[in-house]
């Protein structure tokens, strides 16, 4: 059965067959899990009398610890050697995470926050599945004592303590399903949504004896609807199948009749065909396997392209032969050496395992920071990388003139400056925030109540007021600054995903219509009533899914421009009774990569620069013929990060982007006075 677990992730990782459901497989790894440890520790019970938890996390650690610390270890140095620095520094941190097991608490969050869903996939994202179960244990084993002194105490049998693990298992399944249907990612890496997979195998193990007086021939069928059900699920679900919600139950139900109908069934049950030589051997080596399998896939599709098909089965057989030689002569010698019987001893590898670690990872950033902090000067209209006596007949405007110098700079391949503002790795690494401080009104999540936050000057006789979403924010440092210095009252209106245009886009937090959006609309409207601004200043980014007039749910890029289009317009006429002015800003452009492509290992200049993202271009003359179409103001970023139709990911000494769509913090407090002059405020 952890055969067909591990063969089911890599096959659908691996993007191989139609197995596009195959992440269940880590549904069944739990279940089996559960299982396995629960009959461990009762039968532990019955022979002793007692539970050792010195012992089972002695054991778990010999298990456990020596076969996932060289694969993290591996993979930080592959990913040093292969990867970007940004992406090699954030592959360290992840790092970090799952060496205290708390992988799933990082990626969960990652996955939530909206500033950090450009971030490329961790090398090492499955471990998230290893830290769910080790938190699980590191409280299971408790509970089982507790259970088994309890009843024995009480005088009763295993059917009190099956009773409790369902009840447990029960308030975890519902805690899921509520999870699934309101933050599905969030669910996906939660421990208290996922340990009802747990206590289902655990629940098995507790009433084995009373499963095994069944009829053979009811425990063989059993068994053959459990591996039908996992496979359905492999072969139906797809990425948008929520789970751990009641999805899960097909799965997760199905490896409990395989495991329970295995006690006794008879024998044409499957039991034979999955213990076929081919599937011991796999089994035997599946911990390693799923291990290995998904940092070779990631990192192979950095360097080259996304395994899939043909190529897909390579990399897979590859990992696979790393895994046979971690399992020969690592994970096997390290849970049967005789120096690791002490419980001690075993329970030991784990210090062990995180000062190793801690040297490896620590060194891989130092060299990484060392890589990228060879001193060179900053870009300007008179150094370039120009020939000897070259002229050039600059903009007179200087935000324009060190925007078209940085492009022939990169045509020319000149080195990338250092420093840079900001420094390149705090992309990933800073503890600034990556987003506009919005003074207490952070909107995100739509508190209750909506507080206003009056900043720019509090004490201005005038009112400013920002509608839009995180492409609004991002211009909030150049516009606070404004805002104070020319008396305005500013108010800061932005909902990450929700753009001003009367449109509602699909939140992919939920895969479905953004609720929260409709009712920003509504109430930023409300405020802008009451508030009577003197000036409204909106700008927009584009999701990529929208409803459509109809209702339809929507994805084509033209539909999805004129629903801006006319969303924009009718934004602008519901507010222009209400504003003395109101002022569109352009989006900035989107860059075809992300500008992490500075940070590879003898990168220059030119290697962060392209033409803008076309995409990115529509939707941007969407907007303007929305303003057009109204007649009010408008103001185009564009010169201040593009010329000659090519945008640098750097200008001067700054970088632009902090993903390919948000400005960074810096370069927009830099913009201030060029926003100002074109606002007419300068």
């Amino acid at each position: 059965m952890r055969a067909v677990a591990v063969l089911l992730v890599v096959l659908d990782h691996a993007r191989i067959g139609p197995f596009h459901g195959g992440f269940v497989g880590v549904d069944v790894f739990f279940v089996i899990s559960g299982f396995l440890i629960t009959g461990l520790l009762i039968g532990e019970a019955q022979r002793t009398h007692r539970i050792s938890l010195v012992g089972f996390y002695a054991r778990r650690a010999k298990r456990i610890i020596p076969a996932a610390t060289l694969v993290l270890a591996v993979t930080a140095v592959a990913s040093y050697v292969l990867l970007n620095g940004i992406t090699a520094v954030r592959l360290l941190k992840d790092s970090v995470w799952a060496t205290f097991f708390a992988a799933n608490i990082k990626f969960a969050r990652d996955e939530t926050d909206y500033w950090a869903q450009d971030a490329a996939t961790s090398p090492i994202q499955h471990y998230w599945s290893l830290a769910v179960e080790e938190q699980f244990y590191l409280v299971w084993p408790v509970v089982v004592l507790l259970l088994v002194w309890l009843f024995r105490r009480h005088g009763r049998d295993r059917r009190a303590i099956v009773v409790t693990i369902a009840v447990i298992s029960l308030a975890s399944f519902a805690y899921g399903v509520r999870l699934t249907g309101t933050e599905p990612l969030a669910a996906y890496f939660s421990t208290p949504a996922r340990a009802w997979e747990l206590g289902l195998g655990a629940g098995v193990a507790a009433a084995l004896v009373r499963v095994g007086r069944l009829p053979a021939a009811l425990l063989a069928a059993a068994s053959w609807a459990g591996l039908v059900m996992v496979g359905a699920a492999a072969v139906l679900f797809t990425e948008g199948t929520r789970v751990p919600g009641v999805a899960a139950l097909l799965p997760v139900v199905g490896t409990a009749l395989l495991l329970g109908g295995g006690v006794a069934a008879a024998s044409w049950g499957p039991q034979r065909l999955l213990s076929v030589a081919p599937m011991r051997w796999v089994g035997d080596r599946s911990y390693s396997y799923y291990l290995w399998h998904w940092p070779a896939l990631i990192l192979v599709a950095a360097v080259w392209r996304t395994p899939s098909g043909w190529s897909g089965l390579l990399v897979a057989a590859g990992a696979l032969v790393l895994s046979d030689l971690s399992y020969r002569f690592v994970e096997n010698p390290f849970r049967t050496a005789t120096f690791f019987k002490p419980q001690l001893r075993g329970i030991a590898l784990y210090p062990a395992s995180v000062a190793l670690l801690g040297l490896v990872l620590w060194s891989a950033h130092h060299q990484v920071v060392s890589d990228l902090n060879d001193p060179e000067p900053a870009i300007t209209t008179t150094n370039f990388g120009q020939e000897n006596g070259e002229e050039v007949d600059f903009s007179d405007d200087p935000a324009v003139a060190i925007v078209e110098a940085s492009v022939l700079a990169a045509e020319n391949g000149q080195p990338i400056p250092h420093p840079l503002k900001p420094d390149a790795l705090s992309l990933v690494e800073t503890d600034d925030p990556v987003a506009a401080d919005l003074g207490g009104c952070e909107y995100f999540g739509i508190p209750d109540p909506m507080p206003l936050c009056p900043l720019g000057d509090p004490d201005g006789d005038k009112t400013m007021v920002l509608v839009g979403d995180s492409h609004m924010r991002h211009w909030i440092p150049a516009l606070d600054k404004i805002a104070r210095q020319q008396g305005y009252r500013a108010y800061y209106f932005v909902l990450q995903g929700c753009t001003p245009a009367l449109v509602q886009p699909i939140t992919p937090r939920t895969d479905a219509p953004d609720e929260d959006c409709t009712f920003f609309h509504e109430w930023t409207h409300e405020q802008i009533v009451d508030l009577r601004p003197d000036l409204v200043l909106m700008s927009t980014d584009t999701q990529f899914e929208y409803v459509d007039e109809q209702g339809r749910r929507t994805k084509d890029n033209q539909e999805i421009a004129s629903l801006i289009e006319q969303g924009m317009v009718d934004r602008i006429e519901a507010t222009r009774p209400h504003a003395g002015r109101i002022v569109v800003i352009g989006d900035v452009p989107r860059l075809k990569f992300d500008p992490e492509v500075i940070t590879e290992r003898g990168a220059t200049l030119e290697d962060g620069l392209s033409a803008p993202q076309a995409r990115s271009m529509q939707m941007r003359r969407a907007v303007k013929a929305a303003v057009d179409a109204t007649g009010v103001d408008y103001v185009d970023p564009k010169r201040w990060f593009c010329a000659y139709d090519k945008c640098p990911v750097v200008v001067g000494d700054y970088i632009t982007h902090r993903d390919r769509g948000h400005m960074t913090l810096e370069y927009g407090r830099s913009l201030a006075g060029p926003l100002a002059r074109a606002l007419g405020l300068g």
